[in-house]
């Protein structure tokens, strides 16, 4: 899985902001319609189902959640249905890792790394990372500060949304059933349990 994301392009359109918790909450009756894209292309413009305040952030925010809705199978989002607050969050989470090279590379090239050897994760941590992909991927390379800042901040506010982070340690999963992890391991993901410190 790792070599397989290494070979992706890095692009930053993560920085139009975390897991979505909300938002993908407020669209699980219309995740397994048929004309989901169609569903929340409208409320751009009607705005009933997001209630994201502006209408620029719903255009952005949209046209990532039509992303990450056609990276995951019906399965997954059937799957989603069932799950509660907390298994939500990390289910989402692993929606991100799926979706974004840039994140799936954060996450195991620091932040389990981290978490193995019992040591905090800083803004800096990612900061040198992502250094460290500027001088090897052309992508990376190409993002103004602006944009490096920005990815830096939301992944590690996604990894807080998740609960596998409090600002400053690393963190262990709560309130997930068993069942939930098997799910990962059913569907060839075993690599998202040690993503979760597992």
């Amino acid at each position: 899985m790792t070599s397989l994301m290494m070979m992706n392009k890095y692009d930053a359109n993560f920085t139009a902001g975390g897991i979505f918790f909300n938002e993908f909450s407020n669209l699980k009756d219309y995740l397994l319609d048929e004309n989901f894209e169609e569903i929340v292309r409208n409320d751009i413009e009607e705005n009933k189902i997001l209630a994201i305040k502006t209408l620029s952030a719903r255009k952005r925010i949209v046209s990532e959640i039509t992303r990450r809705h056609k990276v995951m199978s019906p399965n997954f989002w059937d799957f989603f249905q069932g799950l509660n607050e907390a298994e939500s969050k990390l289910a989402l989470l692993y929606v991100c890792l799926k979706t974004y090279p840039i994140i799936f590379d954060l996450h195991f090239q620091v932040t389990v790394q981290k978490q193995k050897l019992g040591l905090e994760l800083t803004e800096y941590d990612i900061q040198m990372r992502l250094d460290e992909l500027s001088s090897t991927s052309e992508d990376v390379e190409s993002w103004s500060e602006t944009t490096v800042k920005k990815i830096n901040t939301q992944y590690r506010k996604a990894l807080k949304d998740a609960n596998l982070y409090n600002g400053k340690v690393l963190q262990k999963p709560r309130n997930t059933n068993q069942l939930f992890w098997n799910y990962f391991k059913e569907n060839d993901d075993k690599w998202f349990v040690e993503a979760c410190f597992i």
